[in-house]
């Protein structure tokens, strides 16, 4: 019977396994996309995501993440888009945290940048609220998400009226992040988000704002700026932007002359007289309306668009670039100069125009294969899904028929045996007298206890289990078993109510149910409960019963108490486990028994016992107590904390106590380290 119920749990355990295989894969995938990524061969980047993926050591969720990585790069925005809404289904669907973090942060920024606050809005404040839920809020990833919903939430609250709570969020989490680790990377982080703050804020008008986030970017600012790994041209940079920020915050807010003192700090950084310095300048110089500084400052601007990723005369760079330089030389009453750029503009919108149609129809047609890609793959992966599923009911069932068959059969069998011994009980006591009846229920007893006594130990490599029993009088009201199947160690320790055969009868049967169901591999809860109804079905029939499942490699401990005494846990002190006791067994048939968990970690000894052990009295007739136990148990550890050494020390605390004076009840402990 054991081995067809062990034969059932195996083939479950495959279907299952079968069912969730693909969700490992292996780290070299991630390898070979960190060295692709380095490389910024962009099309290589997708080449590799593709043939990774297909052979299986790519997930979808990271492949979609790289391919919309790359073609945002090469400025593919629709087709990045899509990639990343893709990667971030599936990385939710997989529990992929770190995945969905990460795409739901370039996507975030991507919509931004666009302009689309509300779309931005609308998937990025769930995505956070998912991850704060999972705990997995401390990555910067996250952090730069808070940030990216507070530049949606100033586009697109009114100028002033504004509650940019995710720059709130982000900033104390730059701050928490600084003061764990101190590193030069989490100074730059939380200076890179201060810059995002302060950069949303004066391109929304929200120029109070502005100020605050760029008070606090100074303050971060001079205190890295005494680190000794602060690097001379990286602070120069900063700072220069710190100042740029103050200028605008303050022209906005119509502060001219503290706007004027800003700028004039700006001028005096080496930044200031590069490219992109200059072009940074004219974000102030233009609202400042100061023209002819702006067009000055505009000459640099073919250096500026021939240093960014992906420059020349994009439609972007016409709008956000060349028609602001236009604009500075025509109010400057440079004539020449804006004409001259006005024909830059004309020679350049047909190549812009033209780059722009061939990116969309590009992006178009590959959005579209990769739509039906997914749906073919969705529809493949469904029916996989649909037949595992119906495999698993179907040998679930058969499954379930076979147990309640085996159970059936066992009960019956427990119960024309209890029968049996009734009668043989019954004719005992009509034959003998009472002094007969004792010593012969004594040997019945005697020969019960030594039929469900395990012969040997349960053994594992990794764990000792020592059990043992020292009779009394009325030998037979315990019990104890251990079976160990595929590195899970099932036990069980208790004591019947009453006296006499009827005790040992009672303890056989729970024995027997215990064995059958722990080779069925059946959870503490549901042992329990399968004991409680048999036993219910006879009068007077209650024991108190403590029931477990011990995980050998982990060290996870589930467990289930019917009234048996508390164990306790030995390591640097004695402690009771955190244990609820619930009904005896046999108390009410449809009693529900609730598991508990913990985990034994290397090293602690956990020690079961029955009331025999602290209801053993000395010749005066005072018991041992439970707080005797407790302190002869931290000695015995003491002495020797290995199972078998621990028991004996035990033994001979309280035989020491008795001085020889004879127990009425047996003495039962059971011993488990990991």
């Amino acid at each position: 019977m054991r081995k067809a119920g062990l034969w059932t749990i195996v083939v479950v355990t495959m279907i299952i396994a079968i069912a969730c295989g693909k969700q490992n894969q292996s780290g070299d995938g991630d390898e070979l996309m960190e060295r692709a990524y380095k490389s910024r061969d962009y099309s290589g980047l997708v080449r590799q995501a593709d043939s990774l993926e297909s052979i299986g050591q790519l997930s979808q969720a990271k492949a979609y993440y790289w391919r919309g990585y790359a073609c945002d790069r090469q400025k593919k925005l629709r087709m990045a888009e899509f990639y990343w809404k893709t990667s971030l289904r599936a990385a939710a669907d997989t529990k992929d945290y770190d995945t969905y973090a990460k795409t739901a942060s370039r996507l975030a920024n991507l919509l931004v940048v666009r302009g689309d606050y509300e779309g931005a809005l609308k998937m990025a404040v769930p995505v956070a609220e998912k991850l704060e839920a999972v705990q997995c809020d401390t990555t910067s990833d996250y952090v730069n998400l808070l940030i990216y919903i507070g530049c949606s939430q100033a586009g697109i609250g009114k100028t002033g009226e504004a509650t940019l709570d995710g720059f709130d969020r982000a900033y104390q989490k730059h701050l928490d992040n600084i003061q764990k680790n101190r590193d030069d990377a989490s100074y730059k982080d939380a200076i890179a988000g201060l810059i995002n703050m302060s950069v949303a804020c004066n391109t929304t008008k929200h120029y109070q704002e502005a100020l605050k986030w760029t008070g606090h970017f100074g303050e971060l600012l001079s205190e890295y700026e005494q680190r000794p790994e602060a690097g001379k041209d990286y602070l120069d940079k900063q700072l220069a932007r710190f100042h740029i920020y103050q200028a605008q915050a303050y022209e906005g807010l119509e502060k001219p002359e503290d706007a004027n003192k800003a700028y004039e700090a700006f001028l005096t950084t080496q930044f200031s007289k590069t490219a992109e310095g200059r072009i940074l300048a004219n974000d102030y110089l233009v609202a400042a309306q100061r023209w002819d500084e702006a067009a000055d400052n505009y000459r640099s601007l073919d250096a500026h668009l021939g240093n960014q990723q992906g420059g020349g005369y994009t439609i972007d760079n016409i709008k956000n670039l060349v028609l602001p330089k236009y604009q500075a030389n025509l109010l400057a009453g440079r004539r020449d100069s804006a004409l001259a750029v006005s024909r830059v503009i004309c020679d350049s919108l047909p190549i812009a125009f033209g780059l722009a149609d061939r990116l969309d129809a590009e992006e178009q047609a590959v959005v579209v294969k990769k739509v039906e890609e997914l749906g073919e793959s969705e529809a493949k992966a469904s029916q996989q899904r649909y037949y595992l599923m119906f495999g698993f009911v179907a040998l679930l069932f058969l499954a379930f028929l076979y147990v309640g068959f085996m159970r059936s059969r066992a009960g019956y069998r427990l119960k024309r045996s209890h029968e049996n011994l009734k009668t043989a009980y019954e004719q005992l006591e009509e034959a003998t007298s009472v002094k007969e009846r004792g010593e012969t229920e004594q040997r019945i007893a005697t020969a019960i206890r030594r039929s469900i006594m395990p012969e040997e130990q349960a053994q594992h490599k990794l764990q000792t289990v020592f059990s043992q029993l020292e009779p009394g009088q009325m030998t037979g009201s315990d019990l104890c078993e251990t079976q160990i199947h595929d590195d899970r160690l099932f036990f069980c320790i208790g004591n019947a109510v009453g006296d006499g055969v009827q005790n040992a009868v009672t303890m056989a049967m729970a024995g027997a149910q215990f064995r059958s169901l722990a080779a069925l591999g059946m959870s503490p809860e549901k042992m329990m409960a399968a004991i409680n109804t048999a036993m219910s079905q006879y009068e007077d029939r209650r024991l108190k019963l403590f029931v477990g499942e011990l995980n050998l490699q982990t060290g996870q401990l589930v467990y289930c108490n019917a009234g048996l005494n508390i164990p306790l846990l030995m390591d640097t002190e004695v402690s009771q486990v955190p244990c609820e006791t619930g009904k005896m067994v046999g108390e009410q048939a449809d009693t529900l028994y609730t598991a508990q968990e913990m985990t034994l970690t290397r090293g602690q000894l956990f020690f079961l016992f029955t009331d025999g052990m602290t209801s053993a009295e000395n010749a005066t007739g005072k018991p041992f107590g439970e707080k005797a136990l407790r302190g002869a148990a931290l000695q015995a550890f003491k002495l020797d904390p290995a199972p078998e050494g621990f028991a004996g020390h035990m033994i001979k605390a309280v035989r020491s106590y008795t001085a020889g004076a004879q127990q009425k009840n047996d003495m039962t402990m059971l011993v488990v380290t990991i």
